[in-house]
């Protein structure tokens, strides 16, 4: 569990890490091409705290699923990904009902960073293998 835990903490981290980069480039582009930056950022911010919300919601049905029979975790697991489903798309219409307020492109790459994360992850933390320490070792 505490592996789990930490794992959370590190694709958390990553969301917001990526957050940082695309409110960077952001403000690169701002410098040259002048827009309105609070939705921009806000937008970042609202797709950014979805993203973790979603993940600590994955991080603890899946927990409690571990706990059920096989039957009952499965249907339950298709429920909770309806409404993380539905968390993600709300966020999404916000930021195309209300532009001035969240701006859509950035909510989007904020939602993304879940995906992103995730697919990071293993790059990022990468852990030497059996294989690779004991190749190195063997090496003349």
């Amino acid at each position: 569990m505490k592996e789990a835990k930490q794992t959370l903490h590190r694709v958390i981290g990553i969301i917001w890490l990526l957050a940082a980069v695309v409110l960077a480039a952001g403000l690169v582009v701002w410098i040259f091409h002048p827009f309105s930056i609070l939705p921009y950022v806000l937008g970042e911010v609202l797709g950014s705290g979805v993203s973790t919300l979603l993940m600590l919601h994955r991080f603890s049905t899946l927990d409690l699923e571990l706990d059920l029979e096989r039957k009952s975790a499965v249907n339950h697991s298709k429920v909770m990904a309806t409404l993380r489903s539905i968390a993600a798309l709300a966020a999404l219409f916000a930021g195309f009902r209300f532009p001035w307020l969240f701006h859509p492109a950035t909510t989007f790459a904020g939602l993304f960073a879940t995906k992103a994360a995730a697919l990071l992850y293993p790059v990022i933390f990468r852990e030497k293998s059996i294989s690779d320490s004991s190749l190195s070792e063997n090496k003349y």
